[in-house]
């Protein structure tokens, strides 16, 4: 009885991220229609800064729920939850938030009253930077650990 349960929740857990898969997979392309469908007419406006911010916001934010699908498919073949992609996300995450915050702070630049705003996106953007350097050593870590796994494992 143990077992039938067992291989009917694994079946379910599998079916699961499958249907995530699917939607994230939706999801993206969504997201590649909107940066053309969006990103164009501003570049035809004249506002390249605008529509620039805009196409890095949302090709990385396309990036981000590729690497999502990438872990959720290793899963499905492997069975096992793997770090990497997880921390590759973070890392994009992060990046993503900087260049948007870059951006906006360029944007404040020479207003009143800024100085305070100005401020916290910089310490924003500092933590984030340390964040990703946390996280691009954690990858050399987990990339290491594997060097000293027996072959097959």
């Amino acid at each position: 009885m143990k077992k039938n349960a067992l291989y009917w929740a694994e079946w379910a857990e599998r079916g699961i991220y499958w249907a995530v898969g699917a939607l994230l997979i939706v999801v993206a392309v969504i997201f590649l229609v909107f940066i053309v469908v969006e990103g164009i007419p501003l570049y035809f406006k004249g506002e390249f800064a605008t529509a620039t911010i805009k196409l890095f916001d949302q090709a990385l934010l396309t990036l981000m729920l590729a690497q999502v699908v990438y872990t959720t498919v290793a899963f499905l073949k492997v069975g096992t939850l793997q770090v990497e992609p997880i921390l590759v996300v973070g890392i994009i995450a992060s990046v993503r938030r900087i260049l948007v915050l870059t951006a906006v702070v360029a944007g404040t630049a020479g207003n009143v009253g800024a100085s305070l705003t100005f401020r916290q996106d910089m310490v924003e953007i500092g933590l984030l930077s340390v964040t990703v350097f946390i996280l691009a050593v954690a990858i050399y870590l987990v990339r290491k650990s594997k060097s000293f796994l027996p072959p097959g494992e």
